[in-house]
């Protein structure tokens, strides 16, 4: 079977830039999809959080002679900043896991659903939008600023148009250019896909 993808050493695990491969199976076509990996100074800035503020707080609830009002405040307070940074990284990773769908004749079969591809229908490349990430900032808000930057550069999605129940979410968690290749293999591969009038 031959097998056809964005790159052509195509990997088994997510890249920065994301990649996808397209494996034709009779009739149907099989994708694949590795989002782009949350980038490194994203992954080290919500874990030095964590510890930053994780760590002393800590310190703070096993010490029994540190457990006045204010410290008590100050450890709960580093506590939810620790959980916020936690979630973050948990967030960016569960958004960014390995996708799969199928191009059958008269559809898309994703995650066990199928979803009609009626010919009034089209495939959409949702943009990350730009977003206030403090433009001329310097020192650790600059620094904050490109990292947020960089994560969401790589949050793109490929959304079905026009078929039942509204648009469908197919892909997420690439970068531009891997969804408008996706995009393009899709629509061509839907010509050939598409059943007999």
């Amino acid at each position: 079977m031959p097998i056809l993808s964005r790159a052509v050493d195509a990997p088994a695990a997510p890249r920065a830039s994301g990649a996808f491969q397209r494996r034709v199976d009779g009739e149907e076509v099989l994708y694949t999809v590795h989002p782009a990996r949350p980038p490194l100074a994203f992954r080290a800035a919500a874990l030095l959080l964590a510890g930053l503020f994780g760590l002393p707080a800590l310190g703070v609830l096993l010490s029994p002679s540190r457990h006045d009002g204010v410290s008590l405040l100050a450890a709960a307070g580093g506590l939810g900043i620790a959980g916020l940074a936690a979630w973050a990284l948990l967030r960016g990773r569960r958004a960014r896991r390995v996708q799969r769908f199928r191009l059958r004749p008269g559809g898309v079969e994703r995650e066990g659903r199928f979803l009609p591809w009626p010919a009034s229908a089209a495939l959409r490349v949702a943009r990350p939008e730009a977003g206030p990430y403090a433009r001329g900032a310097s020192g650790i808000h600059g620094l904050a600023a490109r990292i947020a930057a960089q994560q969401h550069a790589a949050e793109a999605c490929l959304f079905l148009d026009g078929g039942e129940g509204g648009p469908a979410l197919l892909a997420s968690g690439l970068d531009l250019p891997t969804a408008e290749a996706l995009r393009e293999a899709l629509s061509s591969d839907r010509l050939s896909a598409r059943p007999p009038q």
